[in-house]
């Protein structure tokens, strides 16, 4: 059957659309554990400049908070469902309820395999970078793998398989697999996650973001979904990058962990938030990540409109901005 439908674009914003359309043109209809679905099987997506990896065309909007607060859990090897729930309370409807979320991808690439899978591929690229050895691997077959008569294990089962990185010609080339690929509340979030860790581990290793491809061996959406894409919107350039070396950004990701902890806190204030707004001592494009993070609790805790304006005169990535803007006005989780 070979590759079914594929997108080539510079852009994640740019791919996405292009195969959104094509899922709604050629889908077939499937039935999924919740409902009907439209599913393109065999799914080839290749974005040529990852740093351009938010989805500004769907509607409604994603949450750029939501997608800062995995990524931070990723790269501290979290499970924690509390506290990644505190930026989208609507996630036990979809991964179930847990005190920790078995399927979470961070713990599963730092610690279940009994080392740190990202700790290893970083190490090997550094002293081998012609290697064509380095897989990080998500899926558990003896937890994930359904039981015999069909039935899942649970209701956190990962959608990605693994990931597959490369250096050539002095670039850091990634491709995710995924058996399983939600356009709507999947697609727009993994773009985000895996291309923030290439980004990551290539200022690591000191070499420039390469190629990120993303195969899909299903990939869908529910026909009863309220999503949809806006061709005619215009998107932005992120201008921001996040490159640091490996001790710092090990650093800077604990920090943000802290931070996180006490912004989930029923305690939190508003005062609170004003005072790690303000007081800039991560790198930028850290520091803008944090702000995300605590314009979030500001707005879902209904705090005064004073700190929520607060967050906007401090961040400076005006992408974020306009992103959580965008969010807002759409009063959605996801």
């Amino acid at each position: 059957m070979g590759v079914n439908e594929s997108a080539f674009c510079r852009t994640a914003d740019e791919v996405y659309c292009d195969i959104y359309q094509k899922l709604e043109t050629f889908g077939e209809n499937v039935f999924g554990r919740n409902g009907q679905t439209k599913e393109l099987t065999h799914v080839c997506m290749s974005i040529s400049d990852p740093t351009q990896r938010w989805v500004e065309r769907r509607k409604p909007a994603i949450s750029p908070a939501f997608a800062i607060a995995e990524l931070v859990m990723i790269m501290n090897g979290s499970d924690e469902a509390a506290l990644l729930n505190a930026w989208n309370p609507a996630l036990p409807k979809y991964q179930g309820k847990y005190d920790r979320y078995p399927g979470s991808y961070g713990k599963r690439l730092r610690y279940s395999f009994g080392f740190d899978q990202i700790n290893r591929a970083y190490d090997v690229l550094k002293n081998n970078p012609e290697s064509r050895q380095v897989v990080m691997e998500i899926w558990k077959p003896d937890i994930d793998l359904p039981q015999s008569a069909g039935i899942p294990n649970n209701d956190d089962i990962p959608c990605n398989i693994c990931s597959l990185l490369k250096i050539r010609n002095g670039k850091l080339l990634w491709t995710q697999i995924m058996r399983s690929n939600d356009i709507v509340f999947g697609l727009p979030y993994n773009f985000l996650q895996f291309t923030f860790l290439q980004e990551i581990i290539a200022g690591w290793l000191n070499v420039d973001v390469g190629e990120y491809m993303h195969i899909s061996d299903s990939l869908h959406m529910y026909v009863n979904n309220e999503c949809s894409i806006d061709i005619e919107k215009k998107t932005h350039v992120n201008t921001e990058k996040i490159g640091l070396e490996k001790i710092e950004s090990e650093k800077v990701f604990w920090e943000l962990l802290v931070r996180m902890r006490e912004l989930s806190q029923k305690g939190c204030t508003s005062n609170y938030i004003k005072s790690i707004v303000e007081n800039k001592y991560l790198p930028e494009a850290y520091q803008n990540m944090l702000i995300l993070l605590c314009e979030y609790i500001a707005y879902s805790h209904h705090m005064d409109k004073e700190v929520i304006y607060c967050c906007e005169q401090n961040i400076s990535n005006k992408l974020y901005q306009y992103m959580m803007k965008e969010w807002m006005c759409g009063r959605v989780k996801l």
